[in-house]
């Protein structure tokens, strides 16, 4: 951009952003559980994090990303839950970052209203990483919504401005983790142009829906970050399908497995 020069800056920590007030039951009605440690709704995401927790911890792993081979199997479900829930862990900070440029969704998830999100920063409009984030409640957990813009996401997502993203995001401190609800792998390049800047990657797929060969195309397109495994969603028979019902009156049973 004419006239602009990107300074990189370090990015604040969640104690220094400005916080969103969000209820509850707004959250509940867009099926995020993370935070209700008594809620039943919230297991499989406790459970999934435990997992989740020891491949990064025998990695050295801090940037982390959800994806799916198609759209619609519920990738931004599981990234929102599993963010919520590795929040409440003691002495950890979590960055939530919507880089599905095309189709964000986790902005209304949260309750979020119009405001600046990553493609401004991106695209130059603003330089500080402070203008894209927020804190949601009191929790420990930070927000970095997306919004749509019309702009050209593959050209942000290889940009000088995305280097400098991601490093500043890297740079945070230990105590720190990110996961990126990215796009899709079969909707463009965008979800490959991302695997390349993260330590892993989750895939997320349908019950009865996804293909084994996609699954396999999704791990070879991905590599070599490594795929941390599969989260089968809306499974609705096994270990979950249990009296409360959460396989089935919501329809996002959620069962994984990790390698």
């Amino acid at each position: 951009m004419t006239g602009y020069e990107m300074v990189p800056s370090a990015f604040p920590t969640i104690d220094a952003l400005p916080s969103a007030a969000v209820s509850i039951d707004h959250l509940s009605d867009n099926r995020i559980f993370g935070f209700l440690n008594a809620d039943m709704r919230a297991r499989p995401f406790k459970l999934l994090r435990a997992q989740l927790r020891k491949l990064m911890q025998a990695s050295g792993a801090k940037l982390v990303g959800i994806t799916s081979p198609s759209p619609g199997v519920g990738k931004s479900f599981v990234a929102s839950n599993l963010a919520t829930a590795m929040s409440r862990v003691a002495d950890t900070d979590v960055y939530l970052i919507d880089i599905d440029l095309r189709r964000p969704a986790l902005a209304p998830r949260f309750g979020i209203e119009e405001r600046p999100g990553l493609q401004d920063y991106l695209s130059g409009v603003t330089s500080n990483f402070a203008d894209i984030a927020v804190r949601v409640n009191e929790e420990r957990l930070a927000l970095v919504p997306s919004f749509e813009r019309g702009l050209a996401s593959a050209e942000l997502l290889a940009s000088k401005e995305a280097d400098t993203f991601f490093k500043a995001v890297r740079a945070l401190p230990e105590t720190a983790i990110a996961i990126f609800d990215m796009p899709p792998i079969f909707a463009d390049d965008d979800a490959v142009i991302t695997s390349e800047r993260l330590d892993g990657v989750l895939v997320v797929v349908e019950d009865g829906l996804t293909t084994r060969k996609q699954v396999q195309e999704t791990i070879r397109l991905l590599h070599p970050t490594p795929c941390y495994g599969t989260v089968l969603n809306r499974y609705k028979t096994g270990i979950l399908d249990d009296d409360y019902g959460y396989g089935g009156g919501y329809g996002y049973g959620v069962y994984y497995a990790t390698k």
